[in-house]
């Protein structure tokens, strides 16, 4: 491996640069089969150097997960109004868009592809980053909540958007209609309680 991987600067980088790595081998090789070996290889450092930003696997799919799901939120989200009498179709419109983003978006499907969904389902349970990101979201939303409220809605509303990545409805209007039925009233401020924790 190159001996000055770290030079001239690129600490700060080599995090972002191992990341990037994993996109691309995710889209070649599938979610489920890229290994430690690879991911040092195509990010040009040194296993070591890797376990030096990523103690395992895990970590490093929770750090790629953190990373995509920040810069997906701000794509989606950045310039959306969430203030205004039609409310409740933005807040439709904007969770349809992110269902739509990240099924069109080659290096986020293949993780919602059905070999990946026990992958999936150990990252939405240890990524505090997303837990973070989706709670400072909700709390957005519905300033009464409580921190903790804000966290446990949170977190309900991250798995029923995996539910619909993993096993999707026939339509993109049943889709609708479920979040309409089913999230939006606990999201919306004059939806439903969300008791206190």
């Amino acid at each position: 491996m190159t001996g000055d991987w770290l030079a001239g600067g690129r600490v700060e980088l080599a995090g972002e640069r191992i990341l990037d790595a994993v996109r691309t081998l995710v889209i070649d090789l599938g979610a489920g089969t890229v290994g430690m070996a690879q991911v040092a290889e195509a990010a040009g450092c040194s296993r070591a150097t890797l376990y030096r930003y990523f103690a395992n696997r895990q970590a490093l799919y929770v750090a790629f997960a953190g990373r995509e799901a920040a810069q997906l939120l701000a794509r989606v989200w950045r310039d959306r109004p969430l203030d205004g009498p039609d409310r409740a179709e933005l807040l439709l419109d904007g969770m349809t868009a992110t269902l739509a983003e990240v099924r069109r978006t080659p290096h986020l499907a293949v993780w919602f592809e059905p070999a990946n969904v026990g992958i999936v389902a150990r990252l939405s349970d240890s990524s505090e980053v997303i837990d973070e990101l989706v709670a400072v979201f909700v709390a957005r939303l519905r300033p009464e909540l409580s921190a903790a409220a804000a966290h446990r809605l949170g977190g309900w509303a991250i798995r029923v958007m995996i539910s619909l990545l993993t096993l999707p409805l026939p339509s993109d209007d049943e889709e609708r209609a479920l979040l309409r039925d089913f999230l939006l009233p606990f999201l919306s401020e004059s939806g439903l309680a969300v008791p206190p924790s």
